[in-house]
């Protein structure tokens, strides 16, 4: 008796030794291969393979909802839910149905006048909400008046380089307080730039030309950015441009308008605006440009943003808050137990050497990432990242360094 249990270790340890002289993971997987068979291996490598796919793809929503309404008893459209995380689409979007069509009179810097009537509903942390902005095909939107927690934020971008991937900012303090419905009036001239509130000057900023019609460019969008990343959520009660400096007074009597409702292309406006919405339909999927047959908005019925795009350069516009951070975990996380099975696997073929098993698992992870980044070209709500991809290779090169740390149960030591 005692003759065969030694002829079984020694049996036993030689076969560890043929398998893995030399590797690294010898000791940790030698004494548990014979116990796990290999269709086990495989079914469980199919299974976990399946998970993490389908995993990467959640929520699968191939028609999402488009989070925006008429407000039905009085003129104007609510977005309805704020954006989860500035790495998703989602929220509500309206824009036009083509690009703003806005003749100048001249190529120098034409001075800008903007009202936006709006009620915000939630603070937003994290990344920049975008209340409207245009996009003309570049990195960057041309205009962005967004909201941060509770400040009313103005970017636009310099167009003066080739790149155009630069931009300035200016910002009013405590401008957006949850359900408080104010008239904002920026003003944009050669030498100055005000913010306006219910007809009262605000703030005055000594910033030259921030805002011209040259701006005015490419989509608008509303409630949201062309992406789909920076929804905002609250009541849009009207909009104008304007391509004059308007005059303080002109400003307070534009408010006393605005409250009182009076504002529509039937009402005459001095000086007249390049483009007017009012929201006054009420219904239906078009938001009327109330000066002429041109620059309308579309409201979607389902979700759609206004252009896809692979996030390459995702390091630009990354905001580092807690939903960033939870993502980037998730996605390292996530594919641990794939790096895991697969390795599993691999250390069952004793013709592949431990560093080619290592580097195999981690190719696989990648690829594996590569195509649910790709699928992810068909879900609206989903955008493909080459932040995702990294996080998901990283997570599968943990998944060796986690195995070789802890030992997988080895079998109980046999008595003499």
């Amino acid at each position: 008796m005692r003759c065969n249990k030694a002829y079984d270790k020694g049996r036993n340890k030689k076969l560890s030794a043929d398998l893995y002289l030399g590797n690294p993971y010898g000791e940790i997987l030698g004494a548990n291969l014979e116990m796990v068979s290999r269709k086990l291996s495989v079914l469980l490598l199919i299974l976990v393979s399946i998970v993490t796919f389908l995993f990467g793809l959640w929520p699968l929503n191939f028609f999402s909802e488009n989070q925006v309404r008429w407000l039905g008893r009085q003129d104007g459209i609510q977005f309805y839910k704020q954006g989860l995380s500035n790495r998703r689409a989602s929220g509500g979007v309206c824009y036009s149905d083509s690009p703003i069509d806005v003749r100048t009179r001249t190529d120098m810097f034409v001075p800008t006048t903007i009202e936006i009537f709006v009620e915000p509903h939630e603070r937003k942390g994290g990344g920049l909400a975008h209340i409207i902005s245009f996009h003309d095909g570049y990195p960057r939107s041309s205009l962005v008046i967004g909201q941060w927690k509770t400040e009313l934020v103005i970017r636009s971008r310099n167009n003066q380089t080739d790149a155009r991937d630069t931009y300035r900012e200016t910002e009013l303090d405590d401008g957006l307080i949850t359900n408080e419905k104010k008239l904002f009036t920026i003003a944009s001239g050669p030498e100055r730039t005000e913010i306006y509130v219910n007809g009262e000057l605000a703030k005055s900023y000594d910033i030259r030309s921030l805002i011209g019609v040259e701006h005015f460019c490419g989509y608008l969008n509303l409630g949201n950015s062309s992406i789909g990343h920076n929804a905002w959520a609250g009541n849009l009660y009207g909009v104008a441009l304007y391509d004059t400096l308007l005059t303080s007074e002109q400003i307070r009597q534009h408010y006393e308008l605005w409250a009182d409702g009076l504002v529509d292309g039937a009402t005459a406006i001095e000086p007249e605006p390049m483009i007017l919405y009012t929201f006054s339909e009420r219904t239906g999927a078009w938001v009327h440009n109330q000066m002429g047959n041109t620059n309308h908005l579309i409201i979607p019925s389902t979700f759609k943003a206004l252009r896809r795009e692979i996030v390459v350069r995702f390091w630009r516009d990354m905001y580092w808050d807690e939903g960033t951070v939870r993502d980037i975990l998730v996605n390292i996380l996530g594919f641990v137990p794939f790096a895991l099975c697969m390795l599993i696997f691999l250390a069952g073929n004793r013709h592949i050497s431990p560093r080619r098993a290592a580097f195999l698992t981690i190719l696989a992870g990648a690829t594996l990432s590569l195509i649910i980044e790709t699928v992810q070209m068909g879900l609206p709500t989903r955008t493909p990242s080459s932040l995702d991809i990294l996080c998901n290779t990283a997570g599968a090169a943990l998944g060796i360094i986690v195995l070789r740390i802890i030992p997988l149960p080895q079998n109980a030591p046999e008595k003499n």
